[in-house]
């Protein structure tokens, strides 16, 4: 891997990737991550983020439409980082929620993880939307599959 494999590097790297894309916008309103944990040997990738009212919907789950773009952006972000830098679009992108959100202002880790790249042109990443304080509450699964150009 050209990123080199060390973690701090790897994190590095993938913020850097993160930071020239504008995707993680929804209704034109930045949702705002922070990059806890990655790592290039598992390809994983932790983000934290805190929905506020708007990106609940009224039955109190995260609202479909902002668990597809968070987990595009940083599934995509992932994949990219993961096999240094190569390009890639989305050919299927599955959500899926899974129960309601305690409150607004919850913190919720989306931790993606990326699948062993075996020689194929479809990598593939899942992104689990779980309460910050216990991976074992989740909020939403989605599934993302792409297509390398």
């Amino acid at each position: 891997m050209g990123v080199g494999t060390g973690t701090n590097e790897f994190i590095r790297y993938v913020k850097d990737l993160a930071s020239g894309k504008k995707s993680h916008y929804y209704y034109s309103a930045e949702l705002e991550a922070l990059v806890i944990a990655a790592d290039p040997i598992k390809q994983t990738l932790t983000v934290r983020v805190t929905l506020g009212d708007e990106e609940i919907n009224e039955a109190g789950y995260i609202d479909e439409g902002v668990a597809g773009t968070v987990a595009d952006y940083w599934t995509s972000t992932l994949i990219s980082a993961v096999h240094e830098g190569r390009s890639s679009v989305t050919t299927s992108l599955g959500v899926q929620t899974i129960r309601p959100v305690p409150a607004a202002d919850t913190a919720i880790d989306v931790v993606c993880q990326a699948s062993g790249y075996c020689g194929s042109a479809n990598p593939h990443a899942v992104a689990r939307f779980v309460d910050a304080s216990d991976h074992q509450l989740v909020y939403a699964v989605v599934t993302h599959t792409k297509f390398f150009k």
